[in-house]
């Protein structure tokens, strides 16, 4: 097996959520890959206590639609700890606090083209206060309230959830 070895690396977009490099690297010929730096995200299963997960209908530009997610954010903040970044989304989006957080797993979104990394947790009986919605995507989304019977028709095949949704649902519905 070849070994890689990062030579050299230019900033080719600096953007406010992410910037984009071209990296040289080594082996047994020299190779280009651009490669877009994350600063991380978060994503929260946020459950009431009826057992109910909340879900985001929002509309995504990249899609051109709305789309079913779970509560997510970039960890824009410098210095914050995750679970501090999940917190504050968790009330900026659907105006919700948590006194049982869990974290669930973590994972490379797509290790191909980006470095980003999410963590997602489990939010327990959350306590609905007032949101803070950023932006007009935000401003626009409406909450939407699933049962686990729900959420396990939704995830199968044929419906089309975000991975972030799909790792962390599918986490949450594996717990006992």
């Amino acid at each position: 097996m070849a070994e890689f070895q990062i030579v050299d690396s230019q900033r080719l977009l600096s953007s406010f959520v992410f910037n984009v490099d071209r990296v040289t690297v080594v082996g047994d010929e020299t190779f280009y890959r651009d490669v877009v730096r994350h600063p991380g995200a978060v994503a929260i299963v946020a459950v009431n206590k009826d057992d109910e997960v909340a879900l985001l209908r929002q509309w995504r530009v990249t899609l051109g639609h709305q789309h079913l997610e779970i509560p997510a954010g970039t960890c824009d903040v410098a210095a914050e700890d995750p679970l501090a970044t999940a917190k504050r989304e968790l009330l900026e989006e659907i105006g919700a606090t948590s006194e049982e957080w869990t974290e669930l797993c973590s994972f490379y979104n797509s290790p191909g083209w980006t470095d980003q990394t999410t963590v997602v947790f489990l939010a327990h009986n959350i306590e609905l206060t007032e949101s803070r919605p950023s932006g007009p995507e935000e401003t626009a989304m409406e909450v939407e309230w699933w049962s686990r019977a729900q959420v396990q028709q939704l995830l199968q095949p044929g419906c089309f959830l975000d991975g972030t949704a799909t790792i962390g649902l599918r986490t949450w519905l594996s717990l006992p």
